[in-house]
Formats: structure tokens, C-alpha cells, sequence
């Protein structure tokens, strides 16, 4: 299969819709918030100077099939979640009554957070990358975080990180067969999480 990998910039706004769905797949925490909050964080990432993304698509049929991102303040594209009050209450009250378990998890993670990222201006963190189940295996997700990996050292950057869950053990492969280290594993609430770096 032949694809070929774009800038998130030169995607269209009304695919993030298509991206946001790719991610549903993902079994992080993201997903588990539902589709209004992935699709709202790919709108806030989407518009975000700082942020490298890319995406790649199928040459044949034009699909998208998998995106990358990577940020070097990911903590600012999820608390830009919060902006739109009434709509971040309204769904924090259905996830509180619908997905307990989630809303637990949010804030666990939302702790946990804090003390994870590194506040290093040198560095970026490989915030997502994803690939359509009916892609996989072919090694694309490498490719992507390469590419996130090449941008953020053409953008001026010296390290990347990555945290990823242990039981990832897909996307754990790709990122050690780009040449991260894992320099620590801890937990965060449900998750069992490996914390990587790489210089760039």
C-alpha cells in the first residue's frame, strides 16, 4: 500500500472529524471521555502554532488513515478543553453520571500530569499517534512519529518524550524502534504507563 504523509496544516477543518474518529480506536484516556471531547481537542491541536502534526493518506483511495502530534506544552491543548465553560460542564456531568470510573480517572490524570512533563523549552512531547485498525501492521505509526520526530528537530527542538501505556505493546515497539529510551514506569490511576525519551 502506497501513502503518503501531510502537514496537519493542509488538512481541510472538516476532516478533524475523520481524525477524531481514528483516535476513538486508541484505548487511552482520551477516547474513554467520548467523541465531543476528541473531537474538541483536535479542533484546539488543529489550531495551535505550537503543535507538529502530521497525517498520513492512502494514495489509491484519498482516506485518511492515521496522524501524528506532538506539542511542546501538551498540558495548554487539554486544559483549552475548559474554554468553552457550559459546554465542558455539561459534559463533565455526563461523564460523572454515564462513565464514573472515567471521570475518576480524569482527575487522577489531570494530577499526575503536573509532575510528568518535563517544562523543559528544548524538548516536545509526542502527545498522540494512531493509525486506522485496518492499516496496521504496516508500520505506518513509526513513520508518523518520525516524522513528528523530524519536525520538532527542524522546528529547533532537542529531546523528545512519550509516555505510553505497558500493555501498548504496538505502539511501544515503534517508539523504541525510533530510538527512545524508557527512563522510568509508573502509574497513573488504571494505567501502567512507560515514560520515553529520545534526542532529536
Amino acid at each position: 500500500m502506497n501513502y503518503t504523509l501531510h502537514n496537519l496544516t493542509e488538512l481541510g477543518p472538516s476532516l478533524l472529524h475523520r481524525l477524531a474518529e481514528i483516535h476513538m480506536g486508541d484505548r487511552g484516556l482520551l477516547s474513554k471521555l467520548g467523541f465531543p471531547f476528541v473531537l474538541r481537542y483536535f479542533e484546539i491541536a488543529y489550531k495551535d502554532p505550537r503543535v507538529i502534526g502530521v497525517y498520513a493518506q492512502d494514495d489509491d483511495t484519498g482516506e485518511l488513515i492515521g496522524y501524528g502530534i506532538a506539542s511542546p506544552e501538551p498540558e495548554s491543548l487539554t486544559s483549552q478543553l475548559t474554554n468553552d465553560k457550559s459546554w465542558f460542564i455539561k459534559q463533565i456531568i455526563k461523564l460523572f453520571f454515564t462513565r464514573p470510573r472515567v471521570f475518576i480517572q480524569l482527575i487522577i490524570s489531570s494530577i499526575t500530569i503536573r509532575g510528568q512533563m518535563n517544562n523543559d523549552a528544548e524538548a516536545i512531547e509526542c502527545v498522540y499517534f494512531s493509525v486506522d485498525p485496518k492499516y496496521r501492521g504496516q508500520k505506518i505509526g513509526r513513520t508518523l512519529q518520525k516524522a513528528l520526530m523530524d519536525g520538532g528537530r527542524a522546528a529547533g527542538y532537542k529531546k523528545i518524550f512519550a509516555s505510553i501505556e505497558t500493555r501498548n505493546t504496538a505502539s511501544l515497539s515503534a517508539t523504541l524502534a525510533n530510538g527512545f529510551t524508557i527512563v522510568k514506569t509508573f502509574r497513573e490511576g488504571m494505567y501502567h504507563r512507560h515514560r520515553l525519551e529520545s534526542k532529536l
